[in-house]
């Protein structure tokens, strides 16, 4: 009797358990493709810089974003390339990126980095418009 015991306490436990991977969180608002309109940090850069050429194409069916820079030594996410992404709550973490708090107002996208309390100067805020 107490070995169907275990046995079925067992079975409970390895069944309850899962892996979050599985079924991660979508937010079908994400999806498509964002332009970034525009940048508010402690970062140098010049007031007339169009940031039209740095995109992001949310792709919510491989769990994807692909980045793009138009100038690898200048980006505020990662490097141009196509990452891996977890939501949680009202955060996004972009694989090989700081996480960001994010915020969808019909066509806008604000993504506000969570910033290192022990670091002063590193806030970084950005804004995109939805292109597709």
């Amino acid at each position: 009797m107490k070995r169907i015991l275990i046995l079925a306490l067992s079975l409970v436990f390895i069944t309850a358990c899962s892996n979050s991977d599985d079924n991660p969180k979508i937010d079908a608002q994400l999806n498509g493709t964002w332009m970034l309109t525009n940048i508010s940090c402690f970062c140098g850069f010049d007031p007339n810089t169009s940031f039209n050429d740095f995109t992001l194409n949310f792709k919510n069916s491989e769990n994807s974003v692909n980045v793009q820079n138009p100038r690898e030594d200048y980006f505020y996410i990662a490097t141009s390339g196509t990452y891996d992404y977890t939501l949680s709550d009202d955060s996004i973490k972009i694989n090989g990126s700081d996480d960001f708090k994010y915020s969808i107002d019909g066509d806008k996208l604000t993504m506000t980095r969570i910033d290192d309390p022990q670091i002063a100067d590193d806030e970084l805020v950005l804004s995109y418009k939805k292109v597709q």
